[in-house]
């Protein structure tokens, strides 16, 4: 871990050093103006985000656009690159898509070398991060559309305090909880009544009864780091596990509760051993256990309910609720976005990477496109794009609507660095594989914090 937090620091060092050098930025020869007829033809320099007449002449521009997803989203994103070809011929959209493993990791190092691509998908907890660092660009200084967006949703998503929006949030999203409705109604679990975390043994020792090669959840680590550690902390205490004054708020002692718990689902067999659940990574939706429809349900984000009901389409879904804590200060859920789309700060064409952002959230057929690979759609215009068109999915709706009940507050910042997310998700691994006793981890993990949020000072 300590060497972790050495290649952090370093990365950190490196980008800093790359963010203060001048780099000149070659200005585009675009003419555009969004809303103008085919009928104009002006010359005068035009700003981002906006559409040329056809008979203008344009230099060639090339953009790489990358981001993370399944096969769905994957899909989606790429029809839309190509619409948005279609419409501006001279702009080349340069895909590079994965799986979320290795994404913060690869961009910290891009940025560190200045070599990110000019559009890029964020994940919400790196946001605050990334503005802190340099690399986003300012959109508030482009002609991007944000009027079909709620102002109070901007403000809290993809401005990161600063009063000028640096992301534009994908979606409204959050943690859910996917019930294959099917197997729970068979086994007698009602995942849509209010219920605390201790409830969770009483049902998995239930449907171990009922099939022992059957689990309650389908986990994977990395969800359930964020599933367990950080909403634990925010029931508990009502706050961020780390806040923006850099004071640590879980004290070892609920360090080693919140570690028991977790032991005690695996002891339990709540859920399948985190040894087996490796070999899939965040894909819960390859899991053969998951299409054999051998889980009650399965912890993960709002974002990914269209994705797992795909997997096993023999079997009714619905979102279920999400554990309270009987002692709670908050609810700790809460209901935000699943992710931003940003600029880089360094990006040779911005007026053309946010044509393509504009046209990204606002276009009518790019709306239609995207549905809900994203989650559900941002804006009010969007929603009923994809309502008529029948691309809103009934359970991603569904799943934001019981996100929404929920009265936490969101803990994107310190909390959600790479730094502290690699201490979290170690801890946690180190628990679900048995490693060390929830009393050493907790000790471990208090320690390791304390020197992170020294290092920030």
């Amino acid at each position: 871990m300590k060497k972790r937090q050495y290649v952090s620091a370093a990365l950190a060092c490196l980008l800093a050093v790359s963010l203060t050098a001048g780099c000149s930025s070659s200005e585009s020869n675009s003419t555009s103006a969004a809303g103008d007829t085919k009928e104009s033809a002006s010359k005068a320099e035009t700003k981002a985000g906006e559409t040329v007449a056809e008979d203008q002449k344009q230099e060639p521009v090339t953009l790489r656009f990358s981001w993370w997803g399944g096969d769905a989203r994957h899909e989606a994103t790429l029809k839309v690159i190509k619409q948005f070809e279609e419409k501006y011929p001279w702009i080349t959209i340069e895909p590079e898509y994965s799986a979320f493993d290795g994404y913060n990791e690869k961009k910290m190092t891009e940025f560190a070398s200045g070599t990110a691509p000019d559009i890029f998908q964020i994940e919400t907890g790196s946001g605050p991060n990334y503005n802190e660092n340099g690399v986003l660009y300012n959109l508030s200084e482009t002609d991007i559309d944000f009027s079909n967006f709620d102002a109070k949703f901007l403000k809290d998503n993809g401005q990161f305090g600063t009063g000028s929006q640096y992301g534009v949030p994908v979606s409204q999203a959050g943690s859910a909880i996917i019930v294959n409705k099917t197997l729970a109604d068979k086994i007698g679990i009602d995942l849509t009544k209010d219920y605390d975390w201790n409830q969770l043994i009483e049902w998995g020792e239930k449907v171990q009864e009922y099939d022992p090669e059957t689990y309650l959840f389908s986990v994977n680590s990395r969800y359930a780091t964020s599933f367990f550690m950080r909403a634990w902390c925010r029931q508990k205490t009502g706050k961020a596990l780390i806040d923006s004054d850099l004071k640590l708020n879980m004290t070892e002692a609920q360090f080693e509760e919140c570690f028991n718990f977790i032991k005690s689902l695996y002891d339990n067999k709540v859920f399948p051993p985190a040894s087996y659940k490796a070999a899939y990574g965040e894909s819960d939706q390859e899991d053969p256990n998951w299409i054999a429809g051998k889980y009650v349900g399965v912890l993960t984000y709002t974002s990914m309910a269209d994705v797992l009901q795909a997997a096993n389409p023999s079997a009714e879904y619905i979102a279920g609720n999400l554990p309270l804590a009987a002692d709670r200060v908050s609810d700790g859920w809460y209901n935000d976005c699943s992710g931003y789309i940003g600029i880089y700060a360094k990006s040779q064409h911005p007026k053309e990477a946010a044509m393509f952002v504009n046209f990204f959230f606002n276009d009518e057929k790019a709306i239609e496109t995207l549905g809900t690979v994203r989650s559900v759609p941002p804006t009010a215009r969007a929603k009923e794009i994809c309502e008529k068109s029948g691309s809103l999915n009934p359970l991603a709706k569904m799943a934001v609507e019981t996100s929404l009940k929920y009265n936490g507050l969101s803990d994107s910042g310190k909390t959600t660095t790479s730094e502290v997310e690699a201490i979290l998700k170690d801890a946690y691994d180190n628990i679900a594989y048995g490693a060390k006793t929830p009393a050493d981890e907790a000790r471990e993990i208090v320690q390791l914090l304390s020197d992170y949020i020294e290092s920030q000072k």
